[in-house]
């Protein structure tokens, strides 16, 4: 039986992007100071997305999601062109993910990007009318856009998701160390696309192509309107996958039996399927099956090599961690001046969370009598996935009192 769930995987959103009227970045826009050939980019890994921090026409840093799924620099925070200064244009409608109609946006144009020690010059993109990702509270650090395309082209890229490390290379000065597994890759309208063995059952198998999407926090989902051999597995769970550009992202949350990247089985993963209304009638630019996100590619240490068309993995010490969904039914976001309170946006039917009477807009003071302001979100989603039957005493404030309530967690994909 299919159950009603808001999986807050925020940003299962491949940003599809198609913008015409902004043209196009030259081939390497970012540059490194100077003679230096590499350097290292410390990251913030939260809810399985990679924040980084750049400066925009000298002013910053602001805090980017580095997205492989985005073709073009967006801005998600409206209100950043009053505090420094953004020179913008006309105002254009982008398309992205999701069961809504297109979003206005403004071209910006002249802007000098500086991430870490590499700069690129008079870059253009867009910045958005509205925050649709309402990131910030996602995270519980303020968002203020995403960069994707003209970063990953310029350089060898290599993500140490464990150490939290990137390092930036420049392409034609990297030479493969041992342990890593080659992967070709295609690049397609500015996104990488891989194709995998994927055995759907005991009884499918089938080769997919896939996005490789750093922003979705997902492992992997895939589209059914894609192959008639792509189907919901019997045991899902109703979801709201998350937000794209357009609106909510509905569909199924369950498992498939077996990826193979190379000659690497990564076996019973979690599995989004989405709705035809929410992406497969969005997506008109490349034939694909789905998409690769980082809950899945977490598990390695990737090296991205656009010019060379390839990708290498090397599985780490995260390998052979179980996938685990959600085992509570809450939604969580972040609010207050310092996004360190922890509101109850939504409560599954049917859930233990439901079970014991916890309600929308309950707020999370302390979870095992670990005041919640002093952890992070992701903490947080760890402990909520971490064990099948583990009792988690919360205290719970609502209607000006509170009470500790023990929530017990169960599978339930």
């Amino acid at each position: 039986m299919r159950r009603y769930l808001h999986l807050f995987l925020f940003f299962f959103a491949l940003v599809s992007i198609t913008i015409t009227s902004v043209k196009p970045a030259v081939a390497y826009p970012f540059f490194f100071d100077g003679k230096r050939k590499q350097m290292l980019l410390p990251f913030k890994f939260e809810r399985n997305l990679i924040i980084i921090p750049l400066f925009i026409n000298g002013k910053g840093p602001f805090n980017f999601i580095l997205d492989t799924g985005v073709t073009i620099f967006i801005i998600t925070d409206p209100n950043l062109s009053d505090s420094i200064g953004l020179s913008s244009g006309r105002t254009i409608e982008i398309t992205g993910l999701g069961e809504g109609d297109e979003l206005e946006a403004k071209v910006v144009t002249g802007l000098e990007i500086k991430i870490g020690n590499t700069t690129a010059r008079n870059m253009a993109g867009a910045q958005l009318s509205r925050d649709a990702f309402l990131l910030s509270s996602y995270v519980g650090t303020p968002i203020t856009g995403l960069i994707g395309y003209d970063f990953f082209n310029s350089f060898n890229i290599r993500i140490n998701y464990t150490a939290q490390i990137i390092t930036v290379s420049k392409s034609e000065d990297y030479k493969p160390r041992k342990g890593f597994k080659a992967i070709p890759i295609s690049i397609e309208n500015q996104k990488p696309y891989i194709r995998v063995e994927t055995k759907l059952n005991d009884s499918t198998t089938i080769l997919s192509k896939l996005v490789i999407d750093t922003g979705a926090g997902h492992p992997i989902s895939l589209e059914t309107d894609s192959d008639p051999r792509i189907t919901i597995p019997d045991t899902t769970l109703n979801a709201r996958l998350g937000m794209g550009l357009s609106g909510p992202i509905n569909g199924y949350i369950g498992r498939i039996q077996k990826l193979k990247l190379n000659d690497i089985e990564i076996n019973n993963i979690i599995t989004s399927f989405p709705n035809y209304e929410s992406v497969g009638e969005k997506v008109i630019l490349t034939p694909r099956n789905g998409n690769l996100g980082n809950d899945l590619l977490k598990r390695f240490t990737v090296i991205f090599d656009y010019p060379r068309k390839v990708i290498y993995i090397k599985p780490n010490e995260k390998f052979k961690e179980p996938f685990e969904h959600d085992m509570t039914g809450i939604e969580l976001i972040t609010a207050g001046d310092n996004l360190n309170r922890y509101l109850i946006s939504n409560v599954e039917p049917g859930s233990p969370a439901h079970d014991i009477g916890l309600q929308k807009d309950d707020e999370i003071m302390s979870i095992n009598f670990k005041p919640a302001k002093d952890m992070l979100i992701g903490e947080i989603d760890n402990l909520f996935r971490s064990r099948n039957g583990r009792n988690i005493l919360i205290e719970v404030f609502r209607d000006g009192s509170s009470q500790f309530i023990v929530l017990t967690l169960r599978r339930r994909v």
